[in-house]
C-alpha cells in the first residue's frame, strides 16, 4: 500500500502536469490567434514576388529550382526557400498558402522551443519559454510575413533543440541527424546564419566523448544533400557566388557594436511600433529581464559545475547552459566586425535561446520563491512576484501586435499587400477570360521581370502572354490587343493609358488610398496609333533587331530637362542579352553635353511585332551655350556595356539638329 504522503505527492504531480499542458495549449492558441489575424495584410515586393514566382514555376512543370533570388550583398541565395514555398503551393496554388506555411513554421519554431526546454530542464521553464516567444512582436511578424528570412526562426529552433537533446539528455542519433538538417536549412533561408555552424564544431568538439559516429556521419550526408541543388549552381556558374563572398569579406570592416543592439532589439517593439504607448518602459523591462537571465545563467551553470550529489542532473544543466550561451554569443562575436549593413534578421539565429534562458531563469525564481513561502497563500504570492512584472510585459506586447496589424489596414498605408495581390489576379483571370486573344500588360515599379513587385503574376495566372513594365520608364503595345492594370497611378504610363485607352472601372482595385485601373486597348486603337507613327519618321533599325518607329521631344532650354518619347518596334527575334538605353545631347563635335540611360523596357520580354514607348529625360545645363547640338541614341548590352551597331553601320543614332540662339 502507497502512504498517504505518497499519493498525495503523485496527485499534486499530476495536477500539475495537466496544469502546465493545459498553459501549453493556452499558449499555442493565443499563438494562433496572433498569427493567424489579419495575414493577408504583410506585404508582398520584388523579393516575394521572384521567390513565388521561382517556385511557382516549378510547380507548372518547369525546372527544378538550383537557386533563390539575389541577396542585399550581391550573391545568389541556396534554393530552400523555393522548395518550402512549393510544398504549399502545390497543396493549393495561392500566395495565402505560403503565408499559411510562414505560420506553421512559427508555430512549429514554438513546440521546438518548448519540448527541448521542458526535457532539459522542466515544465515550468519550457511555459516561460514558450510564452515569451510566442507573444515576441519579431516573432509574430515573421510567423506572417512571406520573406525568406522568416523561416530563420523555425530551423533555428529545431537545430538548437536538437543540440541540447543530444548533448544534454540522451545521445539519439535522430538528434544528431536533427542537428546537421537544421543547420542545413537555417544556413539556406539566410545565409548569414552560417556563423552558428562555427556553434555547432565547438560545442561537437567540447563534447566529442558524447558523439556517435553513425548518427554523425548521417548528418554530414544529409547536410551535403541538402546542399547538392546549390553546389550543382554553383559548379554552373563557376563558383562567381563563393568568389563574391569571399571578396566580399575580404572588404574594408568597421568594429560596432550593432549586432548587440539588434540583439536586444529582438526582444523588443523598437523598430516596429516606435510610436505605442510605454515603448521605452517595456523594452527596458525586457532587456532587464534578458540581463538577469544571463547572470542567472551564469550562476547556475557554475553551481551545477561543482554540484556532485545528482551529477547526471547537473551534467545536463551545465551541458545546456554552455550551449545555449554559445548560440547566443556567436553571432555576435561574428558580426562585430563588419561591412554590412546590419538588419534584425542577420543576427536572429540566436533564438530561441534568448527566450529558453529566459524562462529558466523564471522558473528558478519560483522555485527559490516558493522555497521560502510556507503554504498555499505563499506559494501563490511567490508566483506573483515573479509573474505579475512578465505578464505585464507580455500584455503591453500582445497590444503591441495588435497595432502592428492594425496599422496595415491603414488607407493611408504604403506598399502592396497579400490581399491585394489576390484580388489583382483574381480580376486579370475574370477579364483575360473574355479576351483570350489579348496580351496582358501590367504597369508597375521595378524596371526589370525579376524585381517587379508585380512579377509573380506571370506563375500565378493562367495568361498566356503577360508583360511587366515599369510606369514612369515605358509602356508596352503587344499585338494585336492589349488588356491593362495600372498600378502606378500618377506615372508617366498612368497618364499615357488614360489619354489612349478605355478605363474599366468596374474592375478597380483599391490598394490603400490609391485605385488601381484596368484599361482596354483594342486592336484598332493600337493599329491607328501605329499608322500615325509610322508615318512621323522612317524607321532606324539596330542589328539586334530593334527599330525605332518614331520620336517626339519636348523644347530645349537652361535649367530644364529635355524630354523623349520614343516608340520601337521588336523586329526579328533579339539575341539573350539584357540591353540598355542612352539618349544624350551632343555638341556639333559630338562631344556629350548631358545623357540619360536607363533600361526602359525588359529586353527579355520583347517579342517580334510587338511595340513599345519609352520615356527618356536629358537633363538641362545652367549654362548652355549659343551653337548647334544633336540628340544621339545608342544602345549597348548591360551590364557588359558593349555598344549595339546600326544595321545602317555605325553604332550611334542621330534623330535632330538643334539651334540654341544666344
Amino acid at each position: 500500500m502507497r502512504s498517504s504522503e505518497e499519493t498525495g505527492h503523485r496527485q499534486r504531480w499530476h495536477r500539475r502536469r495537466w496544469l502546465n499542458i493545459g498553459l501549453i495549449l493556452l499558449i499555442l492558441t493565443v499563438a494562433l490567434f496572433l498569427r493567424l489575424r489579419l495575414i493577408d495584410t504583410t506585404g508582398i515586393w520584388g523579393d516575394q514576388s521572384f521567390t513565388l514566382n521561382t517556385a511557382m514555376r516549378w510547380v507548372n512543370g518547369g525546372d527544378i529550382p538550383l537557386a533563390s533570388n539575389k541577396s542585399s550583398v550581391g550573391v545568389m541565395n541556396p534554393p530552400m526557400i523555393e522548395y518550402l514555398y512549393a510544398v504549399a503551393l502545390q497543396l493549393r496554388a495561392d500566395v495565402l498558402s505560403v503565408a499559411l506555411l510562414t505560420l506553421v513554421a512559427g508555430l512549429a519554431a514554438l513546440f521546438f522551443t518548448g519540448y527541448a526546454t521542458y526535457r532539459v530542464f522542466n515544465w515550468q521553464a519550457a511555459v516561460w519559454a514558450t510564452l515569451l516567444f510566442a507573444i515576441n512582436p519579431w516573432s509574430v511578424l515573421y510567423s506572417q510575413l512571406i520573406w525568406n528570412q522568416t523561416m530563420i526562426p523555425v530551423f533555428a529552433s529545431l537545430t538548437l533543440a536538437a543540440l541540447l537533446l543530444y548533448f544534454a539528455v540522451e545521445q539519439k542519433g535522430i538528434y544528431l541527424v536533427l542537428v546537421f538538417v537544421g543547420a542545413a536549412c537555417l544556413t539556406q533561408v539566410h545565409p548569414g546564419s552560417v556563423m552558428q555552424l562555427l556553434s555547432i564544431g565547438l560545442i561537437m568538439v567540447v563534447f566529442w566523448r558524447r558523439l556517435r559516429l553513425r548518427p554523425l556521419l548521417i548528418g554530414i550526408a544529409a547536410f551535403v544533400l541538402i546542399y547538392v541543388p546549390f553546389l550543382l549552381y554553383e559548379i554552373g556558374v563557376g563558383w562567381t557566388d563563393v568568389s563574391a563572398t569571399l571578396s566580399f569579406a575580404g572588404q574594408e570592416s568597421i568594429t560596432s557594436r550593432a549586432a548587440v543592439l539588434l540583439s536586444l532589439d529582438l526582444l523588443h517593439a523598437k523598430g516596429l511600433s516606435d510610436s505605442v504607448a510605454g515603448l521605452r518602459l517595456f523594452d527596458t523591462l525586457a532587456t532587464l529581464l534578458f540581463g538577469l537571465s544571463l547572470v542567472y545563467a551564469l550562476v547556475s551553470g557554475g553551481r551545477a559545475f561543482r554540484r556532485r550529489h545528482d551529477e547526471a542532473k547537473a551534467d545536463r544543466r551545465t551541458a545546456a547552459i554552455f550551449i545555449l550561451l554559445l548560440w547566443l554569443i556567436m553571432p555576435v562575436l561574428f558580426y562585430l566586425r563588419t561591412s554590412a549593413y546590419l538588419q534584425v534578421y542577420y543576427v536572429m539565429g540566436q533564438w530561441p535561446a534568448p527566450f529558453i534562458l529566459m524562462g529558466l531563469a523564471l522558473a528558478g525564481a519560483q522555485q527559490w520563491l516558493e522555497g521560502l513561502s510556507r503554504g498555499r497563500l505563499g506559494r501563490l504570492a511567490s508566483w506573483a512576484i515573479v509573474a505579475l512584472p512578465v505578464v505585464a510585459l507580455l500584455a503591453w506586447q500582445v497590444t503591441v501586435n495588435l497595432q502592428v496589424q492594425d496599422a496595415r489596414l491603414d488607407p493611408t498605408g504604403k506598399g502592396v499587400q497579400i490581399r491585394h495581390v489576390r484580388e489583382v489576379i483574381d480580376q486579370a483571370e475574370t477579364l483575360i477570360a473574355g479576351r483570350p486573344e489579348c496580351s496582358f500588360v501590367v504597369i508597375s515599379d521595378g524596371h526589370q521581370v525579376e524585381n517587379s513587385e508585380l512579377s509573380l503574376l506571370r506563375e500565378f495566372t493562367s495568361i498566356d502572354h503577360l508583360l511587366l513594365a515599369d510606369g514612369d520608364l515605358a509602356v508596352p503595345l503587344p499585338a494585336p490587343c492589349a488588356l491593362y492594370l495600372d498600378a502606378r497611378p500618377g506615372s508617366r504610363a498612368s497618364g499615357w493609358l488614360a489619354q489612349m485607352a478605355t478605363p474599366l472601372p468596374l474592375a478597380d482595385v483599391g490598394v490603400h488610398d490609391e485605385t488601381w485601373r484596368f484599361y482596354d486597348l483594342p486592336a484598332a486603337n493600337r493599329d491607328e496609333m501605329l499608322q500615325t507613327m509610322d508615318e512621323a519618321a522612317s524607321p532606324v533599325t539596330w542589328t539586334n533587331g530593334l527599330a525605332l518607329l518614331h520620336y517626339t521631344r519636348g523644347d530645349l532650354g537652361p535649367d530644364t530637362s529635355l524630354p523623349l518619347t520614343l516608340a520601337w518596334q521588336v523586329v526579328d527575334q533579339p539575341p539573350a542579352e539584357h540591353y540598355h538605353f542612352g539618349a544624350y545631347l551632343l555638341t556639333h563635335e559630338n562631344q556629350v553635353v548631358s545623357q540619360s540611360d536607363g533600361p526602359g523596357f525588359d529586353s527579355i520580354q520583347w517579342r517580334p511585332g510587338d511595340t513599345f514607348i519609352t520615356w527618356f529625360d536629358i537633363p538641362g545645363q545652367s549654362e548652355l551655350p549659343a551653337g548647334t547640338y544633336r540628340i544621339g541614341l545608342a544602345m549597348y548590352t548591360w551590364p557588359d556595356v558593349v555598344r549595339v551597331d546600326l544595321a545602317a553601320g555605325d553604332n550611334t543614332a542621330f534623330l535632330e539638329q538643334i539651334e540654341v540662339q544666344p
